[in-house]
């Protein structure tokens, strides 16, 4: 990697893991910028994914480049991401649409443990309805980091800063 590239960690995994808690602890703790990816979605994502109806890559196209977007204009040396990712295709549209050194780590979290974080979730467009279609499209994240999404978020914060560090 050249310097002066912008190196980004993915935060991924379904509604619910953790994604934005964990994401904005290690950006804090990196003292990084942090992207939410929910936050660049058009209203149209929104209304579907409200309706628990599940994206094609058609509709997560035009949300993943505006993420690469941002990450262009700010062209952070590091920075965070909270962002599904739940599979190989849609990890590859971000390497090619986002301007930086991706590194991606999942939050393991188990399906019952989800779907109670999601039932209690307030003021949130995805809601439960989402999450069997997202366990779904999730592939075996060969190659990716794990974490395990059952420990206290201070520690996952921690554990994905370490991720940039080395």
């Amino acid at each position: 990697m050249a310097s002066g590239e912008t190196r980004l960690l993915v935060v991924m995994g379904p509604s619910g893991a953790g994604k934005s808690t964990v994401g904005v602890l290690a950006a804090r703790r990196l003292g990084v910028p942090f992207y939410e990816g929910d936050a660049y979605h058009s209203a149209e994502n929104v209304e579907l994914i409200g309706a628990g109806i599940p994206l094609t890559m058609k509709e997560r196209r035009p949300w993943i480049a505006a993420i690469g977007e941002a990450v262009g204009e700010d062209a952070p040396e590091l920075g965070v991401l909270a962002c599904s990712a739940l599979n190989h295709e849609i990890r590859s549209v971000m390497e090619e649409l986002i301007p930086a050194a991706l590194t991606f780590a999942v939050l393991d979290v188990p399906e019952a443990e989800l779907l109670e974080r999601l039932k209690e979730r307030q003021g949130h467009f995805a809601g439960p309805d989402l999450l069997r279609s997202q366990l779904d499209a999730m592939d075996d994240m060969d190659g990716i980091e794990r974490l395990d999404g059952m420990l206290p978020p201070e520690e996952l914060g921690r554990k994905a800063a370490e991720l940039m560090r080395s």
